[in-house]
């Protein structure tokens, strides 16, 4: 069966152009976890690839995750999440929700009646959504490889989470028509960490995006008021943190990343 279903996924020219590890991944894997950023949930997810697990008649347990970085009863409240089932709450960074997804995992797999000995849970999602960070705190052996850099995993990874249960690991996920949409690429990628601050090509054009929809909370972390201005934000922090080039003028690229970087890595909070 997991043979017919790859070469169905990977041939077909109809369908969007995920990577193969992806769809190798989908097609071997009796459950799908599909990893969402608690902060960005409708942002994170992955329709196209949804739509595929669900028609190869595939479950996909969304897990949302980097819980600690959001108002988890705003969330639970929220139409968003009341849509989504099942679906389980977890913080890698404060060890919370592995009991509850674990349960849930082992249901979903007694439901299926799977004849092999071994059961496989694929994980997919964007890069930087923590996937890497969740697998670890799932096998607590480190066995995925983690990196501040986007994109780190290179491959599908196999890691034990039980006697009968493997994990299996792909690269993050960008769909491929964001690609082609390249101010709005740039803008998602930063804000959502699929792109690191090191790398965003435009982080005038990534704070500013990142202004519009979250002013206040920068604001409120950096104790000022932008006035939703870019460059009015990069001024003000350029010379509080002395980011200065010749003639005293401050170092606007260096002075967004370091915003970006304070963004992606949690620090201000949504």
């Amino acid at each position: 069966m997991g043979t017919a279903i790859t070469e169905m996924n990977i041939t077909n020219k109809h369908k969007k152009p995920f990577s193969q590890i992806v769809r190798e991944v989908v097609a071997i894997s009796d459950i799908i976890l599909e990893i969402l950023d608690a902060r960005f949930i409708t942002e994170t997810r992955v329709p196209e690839l949804e739509e595929e697990i669900k028609a190869a008649g595939k479950k996909i347990i969304y897990i949302i995750n980097k819980a600690d970085l959001a108002d988890v009863d705003r969330l639970k409240s929220s139409e968003t999440l009341r849509k989504l089932k099942p679906y389980v709450l977890v913080s890698s960074k404060e060890r919370r929700g592995k009991a509850q997804l674990m349960k849930m995992i082992k249901i979903e797999i007694k439901r299926l009646n799977v004849p092999f000995p071994k059961k496989h849970v694929g994980i997919i999602g964007y890069p930087n959504t923590g996937k890497s960070s969740l697998i670890n705190y799932l096998s607590g052996k480190g066995g995925a490889k983690t990196s501040a850099e986007a994109n780190y995993t290179k491959g599908m990874q196999k890691i034990k989470l039980a006697s009968d249960i493997l994990l299996l690991d792909t690269p993050g996920i960008v769909p491929p028509k964001e690609d082609n949409l390249l101010q709005r690429s740039i803008v998602k990628k930063a804000e959502l960490g699929i792109e690191s601050y090191s790398q965003t090509k435009d982080p005038e054009l990534a704070v500013s995006a990142l202004l519009q929809n979250h002013q206040e909370e920068i604001d409120m972390y950096y104790k000022l008021n932008s006035e939703g201005d870019y460059e009015k934000l990069s001024e003000i922090l350029g010379r509080r943190w002395h980011f200065l080039q010749k003639g005293n003028k401050v170092d606007i690229d260096k002075t967004l990343r370091r915003v970006l970087k304070d963004w992606q890595e949690g620090k201000i909070r949504s």
